[in-house]
């Protein structure tokens, strides 16, 4: 390892991850729609000998096996999907995509799983086992993950690893706890369904609207009142529509929103209470409710196990002062999916630095950028995790 353990074949490979980043950042693609990205990731394996594959239309699997005969099985991890944002910054790589931008850091998780892959290829005469190399799309809606599940690409694995970067974190630091750090995401949506009268006569209609003001309240006492204060739970509602006039009885109101929670049973919980009380609530005015859920992916739960072996291989690429505990964020991420049935752990990588403009901005913002040292250092935690788990 070089200064600040940086893997010496990633060090090699900066300037060239670099413009690799720049590049995807330059071309975004939203997600389940990353063609030329799976297309550039699958000609970056291949050129340095790691055979590919799709899965589903836009996921990419690299597979490289070890010199020294069968071993574990491991799972490095990136997602590579954009989101539906105008680019706001005034630099060379900017997006050239109208209305689409990386904005969450995605092209730096391909561009160091990258990294990582053309270090381990050069490695592989020093390992036993195999390395699984998952660039999956559509992270920002919950897709990607459970096609290299249904795939059975990942059948046997061991273990599974994946990073995140943080602007809020400082470039050289990573964050990471044992157990839960993201929440479980789902989305629903609420269709309630009345009676059209004229304002003067409520008595003739059944307000929707009415019913769905009252349903929105309402749902807030789920978190309030029937879960522990101790167990974090969230209900947002980001959509309420409803009405043809201002004089007319609402015939029909549509809500959406969200529930985020860290416990599986109480994920269950919550979402049974809030169809429970669409019907509830709707039945009182007389209206009628059809609740329809989505999930996009289950909390993002640490292995004990796992972190115990990870904190020497994250320690030996920023040393042991720079790691320090990760807060649990209500935000989803569907590595989720693959931790629930791969024992794994997600390290988050700090990318904010004040010398460069935007690398402090919150994630998902116009002016969002990264202060790219944060590029080897993502690869160099891929290297070390994979290498700790396939030389024991």
């Amino acid at each position: 390892m070089t200064a600040m353990g940086i893997h010496p074949y990633v060090e090699q490979d900066r300037d060239y991850l670099i413009a690799l980043r720049r590049h995807f950042h330059c071309h975004p693609e939203l997600s389940m729609q990353e063609h030329r990205t799976a297309q550039r990731i699958e000609e970056e394996l291949r050129s340095v000998g790691i055979p590919t594959r799709r899965v589903g239309d836009t996921g990419v699997l690299g597979v490289l096996r070890g010199g020294r005969g069968d071993g574990r099985k491991i799972v490095l991890r990136a997602d590579i999907d954009a989101l539906p944002i105008q680019d706001g910054k005034a630099v060379p790589y900017a997006s050239q995509e109208s209305g689409v931008m990386h904005a969450c850091g995605h092209d730096v998780h391909a561009a160091a799983l990258i990294g990582a892959a053309r270090a381990l290829k050069r490695l592989e005469g020093s390992f036993a086992g195999e390395v699984d190399l998952v660039f999956q799309p559509g992270e920002e809606y919950g897709k990607g993950a459970v096609l290299f599940l249904e795939d059975g690409a990942l059948a046997g694995a061991d273990r599974c690893f994946g990073i995140h970067i943080q602007s809020s974190l400082p470039v050289g630091q990573v964050a990471m706890s044992n157990g839960p750090e993201n929440a479980s995401v789902d989305h629903f949506t609420i269709r309630i369904t009345g009676k059209s009268a004229h304002v003067s006569t409520p008595e003739l209609g059944a307000d929707a609207l009415y019913c769905a003001a009252q349903l929105v309240v309402a749902l807030q006492g789920v978190v309030t009142r029937m879960t522990s204060p101790t167990d974090p739970v969230l209900i947002g509602i980001g959509v309420l529509q409803a009405g043809e006039g201002y004089n007319i009885v609402a015939r029909e109101a549509v809500i959406e929103g969200t529930v985020r929670c860290f416990s599986p049973q109480t994920r269950a919980f919550v979402n049974r209470k809030i169809e429970q009380l669409a019907h509830g609530v709707a039945q009182l005015y007389h209206a009628d409710a059809q609740v329809d859920s989505e999930s996009f992916t289950c909390p993002l739960i640490n292995s004990a196990e796992v972190f115990a072996e990870a904190v020497p291989a994250i320690q030996q690429v920023v040393g042991p002062e720079n790691l320090v505990p990760k807060q649990p964020s209500l935000g989803g991420d569907d590595m989720a999916e693959l931790m629930a049935q791969i024992p794994g752990v997600y390290a988050f990588v700090g990318s904010g630095s004040p010398d460069r403009p935007g690398s402090q901005l919150a994630h998902h913002t116009p002016g969002f950028d990264v202060h790219e040292d944060c590029i080897p250092i993502a690869a160099s935690l891929h290297v070390s995790f994979a290498l700790s788990q396939l030389q024991g």
